[in-house]
């Protein structure tokens, strides 16, 4: 063999170590992303295109959701990164990163060696993006604000001027995008700065010369011959001084001292009466409105102010009085057109002391009650909660179908009257419950109870005039019955009857014996349904039709003791068929 062909096959031999070399590396790299690859810090270098995304996907998967961390001054802000529509590509991300098979010898070194961290390829909605740093604005944005003083009780208290903020809304959108996905670590956002115009020496000079002889001592006001005074802690939390342009002024927010001034000005001042329709004799009458003298509110401020850094001796101000008008004219009460008697109702009680006490407390809470066109009547806000306090005892209710003792018993007897007269006088009813058991001294399926404080009975006034609810309570006494009767005054526009269906569905009551040592018998009243109609005409022609449907319960026949014949007795509330008569005579219902 010759040197020249020796060479040959050497060169041969050596070119296919490199061709072989050469595909075992493009093997390796192939389509691997170069090998120091990190993107926000992962690592995905040496892994395939796919491999890749995944890993990318699932390490970014918290951190792209991240409220984007902004700072302006010393403020920190917060945008959620799907309301400005922003979000990580992870596919065009990991193109970046180099990920691609590729013959290049250049191209497979790379893979083998190279890499470097790569940034995030982010997608963006312009139309979010931009209404996020909108939204931003507002809460960035603020006046350059100048030293203030406040009171912490009577004491004095300093707060230093603040630089105000403007956000550029042309160079934001960039810089939150540079700030996503976040690390949290508040990134600047780009803002213009305004100085406040007064320094801290003028809010040091306000305190020694204003303030602090603002809280030395009470402030008198005169009218007249008559004073008042009015305390350093009473004023205080009014009482703010702001530097402003190089100067304190003093400001005195009298609306929050308005409950101190209507307090304490009772002696100076007349105070006007607003004009109203009462019962005078017999019928409803307008009585006048009264006009009155008023400490002026709009020089009380300013007063006070002046007063107060004067030293002691001297820290007095004249106010004047202004005449002040009703708010409740004369001419609006008469024009609401309360003359005649638009509903009228009466119901009788046997005597009972508590039925004395709780009808009548609630009569006359409820006489004199005025409502304006549009205005609701709600017994439960007029009578209040049935308490001690309020006026009322115990008396019968109705609870589980049985008559027990509570506070208020009786008073669904004023609801019931005052129900009927609103019914007859044609105003809405926007609430009334039935008794659930029938009481025969009510009119059948035209009455209500009432219980504090989530059974109500409430109607609306839409007449178009003014209504005056007046209460006639009339006691009982050992021979005789009580009665309640409510009149509604108003201007007629209805011309109300009533109708009714007969009973159905009747419900027949158990014979109850109970053993119990607080047991109360009670007479059985059977249970039905019944439906009333309320029939509103003008000039004798039906004009509509109302209609309104009680279920009455049963109520059983209680009878204290054990069941005749038993020799054990039976627990309390054991229930026979309907058979013979009440061994002993029942309480009367409430």
């Amino acid at each position: 063999m010759g040197r020249k062909q020796l060479a040959g096959i050497i060169a041969a031999a050596g070119l296919g170590v490199v061709v072989v070399g050469y595909g075992a590396a493009f093997a390796f790299a192939g389509a691997k992303i170069p090998a120091d690859t990190t993107v926000l810090g992962i690592p995905i270098g040496g892994l395939s295109q796919d491999d890749a995304k995944t890993k990318l996907a699932a390490g970014l998967e918290d951190r792209q959701a991240a409220p984007i961390a902004l700072k302006a001054g010393d403020a920190k802000f917060q945008v959620a990164p799907a309301e400005a529509g922003l979000s990580v590509d992870v596919d065009k991300t990991v193109d970046a990163a180099g990920a691609g098979r590729s013959l290049s010898p250049a191209r497979i070194w790379h893979a083998l060696t190279g890499g470097s961290a790569v940034e995030p390829v982010v997608r963006s909605d312009d139309a979010k993006l931009k209404a996020a740093v909108e939204k931003l604005a507002g809460q960035v944005n603020r006046p350059a604000t100048e030293g203030t003083i406040t009171f912490k009780g009577t004491k004095p208290v300093t707060h230093d001027p603040a630089d105000g903020l403007q956000l550029d809304t042309e160079k934001a959108p960039a810089a939150v995008l540079a700030a996503y996905p976040s690390d949290g670590n508040p990134k600047d956002l780009p803002v213009s700065v305004s100085k406040p115009k007064a320094g801290t020496e003028a809010i040091a000079k306000a305190l020694t010369e204003f303030a602090q002889p603002a809280m030395s001592g009470p402030v008198r006001l005169t009218v007249g011959s008559k004073s008042v005074d009015l305390e350093p802690a009473e004023i205080a939390p009014a009482l703010t001084l702001t530097a402003r342009e190089g100067e304190v002024i003093p400001a005195l927010n009298t609306k929050t001292l308005e409950p101190l001034f209507q307090q304490r000005f009772k002696t100076l001042e007349t105070l006007p009466k607003d004009a109203t329709v009462q019962i005078v004799g017999a019928g409803p009458k307008v009585v006048p409105a009264v006009d009155g003298l008023t400490v002026d509110r709009t020089k009380v401020g300013a007063a006070i102010l002046a007063a107060l850094p004067k030293p002691t001796g001297e820290r007095r101000a004249a106010v004047p009085l202004t005449p002040t008008k009703a708010k409740f004219t004369t001419e609006q009460a008469t024009a609401l057109g309360i003359t005649q008697n638009i509903g009228d109702f009466k119901t009788e009680f046997p005597h009972a002391p508590y039925r004395n006490v709780n009808i009548g407390t609630a009569a006359a809470k409820i006489n004199g009650t005025l409502l304006k066109p549009g205005e609701t009547f709600s017994l439960n806000k007029i009578v209040g909660e049935r308490t001690k306090e309020n006026g009322f005892t115990e008396g019968n209710i109705i609870s589980g179908g049985k008559f027990v003792l509570d506070l208020g018993g009786g008073v669904s007897q004023s609801a019931t009257t005052t129900f009927n007269a609103a019914f007859f006088a044609g105003l809405k009813i926007l609430e009334h419950k039935a008794h659930s058991v029938y009481i025969s001294r009510y009119p059948v399926g035209r009455e209500a109870t009432v219980a504090w404080p989530s059974v109500d009975l409430k109607f609306l006034n839409d007449s178009g005039h003014g209504v005056l609810v007046q209460t006639i309570f009339k006691a009982s006494t050992p021979g005789s019955s009580g009665s309640i009767r409510v009149i509604i005054w108003g201007t007629k526009t209805w011309q109300i009857t009533a109708g009714q269906s007969g009973k159905s569905n009747p419900r027949q009551p158990q014979v109850v014996y109970n053993t119990a040592a607080d047991c109360r018998a009670q007479a059985p009243t059977p249970g039905f349904d019944i439906t009333v109609y309320r029939y509103f005409a003008k000039n004798g022609v039906r004009q509509k039709t109302e209609s309104f449907t009680t279920k009455y319960n049963a109520a059983d026949d209680i009878r204290c003791g054990p069941k005749p014949g038993t020799t054990t007795p039976p627990p309390p509330g054991t229930s026979t068929p309907p058979r013979g008569k009440p061994a002993v005579t029942p309480r009367p219902p409430s």
